[in-house]
Parts: structure tokens; C-alpha cells; sequence
């Protein structure tokens, strides 16, 4: 029987900048998980449901299409709508029910991405309408290389986005960084070979290097990226190159255009090959955007949707060259397999329809305003304690302290106050006297960068020496 709306629907009273629809989807969503409405139960009519809410009958109608896109809820024709959902009745409220995933609460994390500002009404949306659809061929191990509509979307992404000319058939999914590295060295490189990588840099490359089975070579960066110079000099027959021009971490240096021609010249030269992994190149801090490295015959590039989008997704991939499409054609994926294909055919349709060019676009504006609130904050809290070079890229800022001073104990005091930062020193693979501080603020609101800051402030007072910062590493 129809249960009556009377005394029951309301908007939600949370997050009231938000869409009455979601507001009314909050509600009519918890009435069905609380077991107001149980499975098979008729829902009340959208006159009746917009009445009870205060609000028009196409917001009613959007609102139930929610809960039908959700699967909580369908649609009998000439007959209402009726409770589809079997689950458990929940015992207890979550803390976070709004659609924007509830950020970290302890800023400055490195690798987070606005999970705040991610649209999961569309993705919950296009997850529900493709499970009804869903291929049998999806729920089997799916294409080695990756869904072949997935493939052909990237590489229209790459074109767009990176600057990259390239076909599907150049496109590899796979599901982290160290999976492309596996994949990398098994096609391209001999087991042992010596690699370059950047020093300073992340561990993500020392795991790139490793999971190729090659030998790192630590190479020096300075603001123009890693110098060619000296990787010639200690490593000049090298099989592969592991670099960041776009944004490299943890200096934010962008590579220079002489440095990126000298490093083609060198691969051309060595008959090395590059691996381009740029995680955050579609958010250039101010200026125009870096084309990927252009030699595509050399090059091998990695990026990663789940710092686009969220990390949980883990659908990466890479982009390789023309000429050796069939040697990793013929390559053994058995060990790596793609992520699942139900993921894959998800993001195809979240690429396609041009909701990711949208949350790219809102992220970009959202990351300029938190970049410069931190700066700010930076300049008005910690003047004289920390120095914040201008010109740097990617979704974090390297803060420079004075040498000696030890950035590894900040960062335990400020976990202690639960500001999670990162120091500079341990990125070093060699002794150094560089020190500094790494925040991440994609994660973040402005007031969340400025009250972590205020945090920090007093810890740095009292831990760096009053001096001068002409000496910063």
C-alpha cells in the first residue's frame, strides 16, 4: 500500500546552499535506507511529495529520478513508483551524507584531490544506468589493454588535454604507476638496465624503476628540471628516463624548453626512452598549460584519473609510441590485469559526456583560490620563518626553511597538533642541507588551508631561529 507523505518529506536542513532536489533526494533516500519505506512500498505521489517539501512539482520529479538513477527506487508504468532497494536497514546515521564527499580534515595532505567538489550524483547516476546495461563481457577479466571504448576516449583526452597525437590503439589501461613501470621495462628495457630518475623526487619513481626490474640512477634537479648534463656523465647509456616536466615533485620546477630538447636529444642519441609522468599537468598554476614532452617516439606517458577525479578508482594508463604498439601487444599482461571493466565503462561515459572536462574546469578555479589562500596565509603567519618560491606548479607548495633547521621534527610536531605535512629532506636521495615543508591543499577549502596554518605557525616560532632567510635550502 502507498504510505502517506504527510509528516514525513522535508528538505534536508544540511547544506542549504545546495539544489532543492538534492535537499529532497537527501530525504526521500534516508526514508527508504532507515526503513521508513520498505522494499515493495508504493511512494506517494509527486503532487503529494512536492507538497509535504514546500516545493514545485518538477523539483518532486527530479528527486525520485535520483533515487531511480540510484536504484533505490522504480518505476512501474501506469502504476506509481515503488521501493526497489533489499539491503539491511541502516542502524545509524553516517556522519557525511551530502553528495560531496567529505574532504580530509587534516590539511596539508600530499595526493588528495577536491573529493569536496567531485559531482558523485553523476557518477551515481551513470554507475546505476549501466549496471541495468551492463555487458556479460564486462564481468569477465575484459580486455587486456583496456576497454576499447575507454581507449579511444583517452586518446581523444590525450589530444585535447596533453597535446598528444595519438590512436587508441597507443593507449594502455592499467591500474597505478607501478604497473605502467612493470610494463615499461618488460617492453622496452633489459632486466638490470640503469634508469635516471629525479633527485629530489617521490617514491612513486623509485617504485616505476623497481617494478621494471632496472637500477636506479640518482640525477640532480634544479629549476629547469633534471639536468641532462650530469646524467650523461654518470649514467650516459641508460635505457630510460623517468621524469616530471610539467610539475615536478617535490621542487614544483617546470621543466624549461632547453632542458626538455636537450633530454629528447639524449634519448634520441642513447636509444633510451622517456617515461613522462605528470599527474597534475591539467591544473597549470597561472600560466598556459605544458604540452607533454613532444618526441613521441621516445616517450612513454603515464597520468592517472584518480588524481583527476578520486583515488579509489585506480584507473591509470599510458600512451606509447607508434612503432612499438605491437611489442606491448605482445606482452605479457597476465601478471597486471586492468582495472575491472564495469569501472572502466563507467569512466568512459563520465569522459564522453563532458561531465570530466566540467569538474576539470571547477577544479582549476577552486585550486587557483586555494593555492594563493595558502600562499597568503603563508605570508601573513609564517613571515620570516619560511620562504615560498613564486613560479611553482602542481597541486602542492614547497616552503623553504633556513639549513639546519629539521624539517622532519615540524613535521612529527605538527601531526602531534594534526596538521599532516611532509618534509623536504628524506625526497633527497644523497645528504643534503635543502630543507623545507610540503603542503597539499587541492583537498582543501580556503578556511581549512588558513586555520592549518594558524596551527602551524606557533611550532615553526618556536622551532626555527629567528634570522634571516638569505641562507634557505
Amino acid at each position: 500500500m502507498p504510505r502517506t507523505a504527510l509528516g514525513i518529506v522535508s528538505l534536508a536542513r544540511k547544506d542549504v546552499d545546495r539544489a532543492l532536489a538534492e535537499r529532497l533526494f537527501e530525504n526521500l533516500r534516508n526514508l527508504i535506507l532507515d526503513g521508513v519505506w520498505r522494499h515493495g512500498d508504493k511512494l506517494p505521489g509527486t503532487r503529494i511529495i512536492a507538497r509535504d517539501a514546500g516545493v514545485s512539482r518538477w523539483t518532486a520529479v527530479v528527486a525520485i529520478d535520483m533515487l531511480i538513477a540510484e536504484g533505490l527506487v522504480e518505476a512501474r508504468k501506469r502504476s506509481g513508483t515503488y521501493v526497489a532497494w533489499q539491503g539491511t536497514v541502516r542502524t545509524a546515521e553516517p556522519a557525511q551524507q551530502s553528495d560531496a564527499a567529505s574532504p580530509p580534515s587534516a590539511p596539508f595532505a600530499l595526493g588528495v584531490p577536491a573529493l569536496d567538489l567531485f559531482p558523485m550524483h553523476v557518477w551515481r547516476k551513470m554507475q546505476a544506468r549501466r549496471w541495468r546495461q551492463m555487458p556479460a563481457a564486462a564481468l569477465d577479466d575484459g580486455h587486456a589493454a583496456g576497454w576499447p571504448a575507454l581507449r579511444q576516449a583517452i586518446a581523444e583526452f590525450a589530444a585535447t588535454v596533453r597535446g598528444i597525437t595519438c590512436t587508441a590503439d597507443q593507449v594502455i589501461v592499467v591500474s597505478s604507476v607501478e604497473a605502467a613501470g612493470r610494463l615499461t621495462g618488460q617492453v622496452l628495457c633489459r632486466p638490470g638496465s640503469l634508469a635516471w630518475v629525479e633527485n629530489p623526487g617521490t617514491t612513486n619513481t623509485n617504485a616505476v624503476v623497481s617494478s621494471a626490474q632496472l637500477v636506479p640512477v640518482s640525477v640532480s634537479v634544479d629549476r629547469e628540471g633534471i639536468d641532462v648534463d650530469e646524467g650523461r656523465r654518470i649514467a650516459p647509456a641508460a635505457s630510460l628516463a623517468v621524469v616530471t616536466p610539467a610539475s615536478q615533485f617535490p621542487t614544483g620546477y617546470r621543466m624549461s624548453d632547453a632542458r626538455r630538447r636537450r633530454l629528447l636529444e639524449w634519448a634520441a642519441s642513447a636509444n633510451a626512452w622517456i617515461f613522462e609522468a605528470d599527474h597534475t599537468m591539467e591544473f597549470p598554476s597561472g600560466r598556459a598549460p605544458i604540452a607533454s614532452l613532444p618526441n613521441a617516439d621516445r616517450v612513454v606517458y603515464f597520468d592517472t584519473f584518480g588524481k583527476m577525479l578520486f583515488p579509489s578508482l585506480r584507473v591509470a594508463y599510458v600512451v606509447v609510441p607508434r612503432d612499438t604498439v605491437l611489442r606491448f601487444q605482445q606482452a605479457d599482461l597476465s601478471y597486471d590485469r586492468p582495472p575491472p571493466a564495469p569501472s572502466q565503462i563507467i569512466l568512459t561515459d563520465f569522459l564522453t559526456s563532458g561531465q570530466l572536462a566540467k569538474h576539470l574546469r571547477r577544479c582549476r578555479e577552486a585550486y587557483a583560490e586555494r593555492r594563493q589562500a595558502l600562499v597568503t596565509a603563508l605570508h601573513e603567519e609564517c613571515a620570516g620563518l619560511i620562504a615560498v618560491e613564486p613560479g611553482q606548479e602542481g597541486l602542492f607548495i614547497c616552503a623553504r626553511l633556513p639549513r639546519g633547521v629539521d624539517d622532519v621534527a615540524i613535521v612529527a610536531k605538527a601531526r602531534e597538533r594534526g596538521v599532516v605535512l611532509a618534509a623536504l629532506s628524506p625526497r633527497y636521495d644523497r645528504p643534503t642541507e635543502d630543507r623545507g615543508l610540503l603542503f597539499g591543499f587541492a583537498g582543501y577549502a580556503p578556511d581549512q588551508l588558513r586555520e592549518g596554518v594558524k596551527t602551524l605557525a606557533p611550532i615553526l616560532k618556536a622551532m626555527v631561529p629567528a634570522r634571516s632567510l638569505a641562507a634557505v635550502g
